[in-house]
């Protein structure tokens, strides 16, 4: 599928006047954001403390990063996810799918709890804590004004974001896409002619998460060390390789990873040798030649047919229309 462009479908305008009556009337600061995680909106209600951290030049990075997990998250939960970040600070995040792709995220939060919020997930722990607990110590005052939420007010908060992110269906459903809404507000859209694999999800957070250097975390702990060796775009591997460094048999493994994926490892692991072809098509001047020799293809004649049984399209004509 062609990527579509949140600015492209959106009245950005009307999308504002909407997402700043929400975060007036909820107190959360909200900011909807672009599959790269770039702003697509302004972002409304953003608490003092927060603007500091984000125009801290090594602090802003970890809040990127922090915005990045929590979608990814939400998407492979399928709901919104309310989580803790490096500043032990509360947010929401939103995903919008389409045709089985992350177009992006609606992102509120920047509040505490009133009680109990060590309950929620703290998705990165950075690694400069002296940096952190400084900066904290430096703006006590900003930090101690951060609006404290009940876990009721984040309920009924999660609810009217899901009825913001109605307006995105709306538009997108002008643009000729049927729509399909899942459990907890998140947002499936598709073309009637789209049927999405078992394993969309996965080659979607492959490649969100490459760009900010993440991993994807297994259901079945046991398969943690085959997925990182999987997601090691500068190695190539095959299953038997996977069923020694797991210490399990090639045959127990390969049913792990269909119980995990939902496809044998053979689709799960070409997709993600696509999605890499994929980046290199767009973002190097490497031959086809090249870049299937760095995919581990013995034969470029190979790769040529397996991009194509993927992606519909020859990895020249792909290159030409990206």
């Amino acid at each position: 599928m062609q990527q579509m462009d949140l600015e492209g479908i959106l009245d950005l305008s009307e999308w504002e006047k909407l997402q700043d009556a929400i975060a007036i009337e909820t107190q959360l600061a909200i900011i909807l954001v672009d599959y790269r995680g770039k702003p697509v909106s302004t972002h409304n209600q953003i608490q003092p403390f927060c603007q500091l951290v984000r125009q801290h030049p090594k602090l802003s990075k970890y809040c990127e990063k922090c915005d990045a997990r929590g979608a990814l998250e939400a998407v492979r939960k399928g709901t919104p996810f309310i989580y803790r970040c490096h500043f032990d600070i509360v947010d929401i995040a939103i995903p919008i799918m389409v045709e089985g792709h992350y177009m992006g995220a609606i992102m509120a939060g920047e509040v505490q709890m009133e009680e109990n919020q060590d309950q929620l997930e703290q998705v990165l722990n950075a690694d400069d804590q002296e940096l952190i607990q400084w900066f904290k110590k430096e703006h006590q005052k900003a930090y101690e004004q951060l609006p404290k939420l009940s876990f009721q007010d984040m309920d009924k908060a999660a609810y009217m974001i899901g009825q913001l992110s109605k307006y995105i269906l709306t538009e997108i459903v002008k643009k000729g896409y049927s729509v399909q809404k899942h459990e907890g507000n998140s947002i499936q859209i598709s073309s009637k002619e789209f049927q999405p694999t078992n394993s969309a999800t996965l080659e979607l957070v492959s490649e969100e998460q490459e760009k900010i250097n993440l991993s994807y975390q297994a259901k079945n702990s046991q398969l943690q060390p085959a997925i990182d060796a999987m997601y090691d775009s500068n190695r190539t591997v095959d299953l038997q390789y996977l069923a020694e460094l797991t210490n399990l048999s090639p045959n127990y493994l390969s049913r792990l990873i269909k119980e995990e994926f939902g496809e044998p490892f053979t689709q799960v692991y070409n997709k993600l040798k696509v999605r890499r072809a994929k980046q290199q098509l767009r973002d190097t001047n490497k031959t086809i030649n090249e870049i299937s020799d760095d995919l581990g293809y013995v034969d470029a004649s190979y790769f040529v047919r397996t991009f194509k049984k993927y992606v519909g399209t020859t990895p020249l004509n792909f290159r030409k229309s990206a």
